[in-house]
């Protein structure tokens, strides 16, 4: 199966693609939910005031991890480079 820029299909690559993408979606989740967590656990003081920071930190790094993962283009060391 060829496409109309004149490279082959490629399943293998597709997948990767795939699962990237799904890791993405996943860090986000878990970035998301972990800052959402954080902020309904400050506001009850059952977290200890210098962590929160901490937390917060943490939960964007994950949240920017999979972003980056989302929107990133795989591309196999071993393809043949296009002229």
């Amino acid at each position: 199966m060829s496409t109309s820029s004149g490279n082959t299909y490629n399943p293998d690559d597709s997948r990767v693609n795939v699962v990237i993408r799904l890791c993405g979606v996943m860090f986000f989740a878990l970035g998301f939910a972990m800052t959402y967590e954080t902020y309904a656990e400050a506001g009850i003081d059952t977290i200890q005031p210098p962590l929160i920071p901490v937390l917060y930190l943490c939960s964007v790094m994950l949240m920017l991890a999979g972003l980056v993962a989302l929107f990133a283009k795989y591309k196999a060391s071993g393809a043949p480079k296009s002229p």
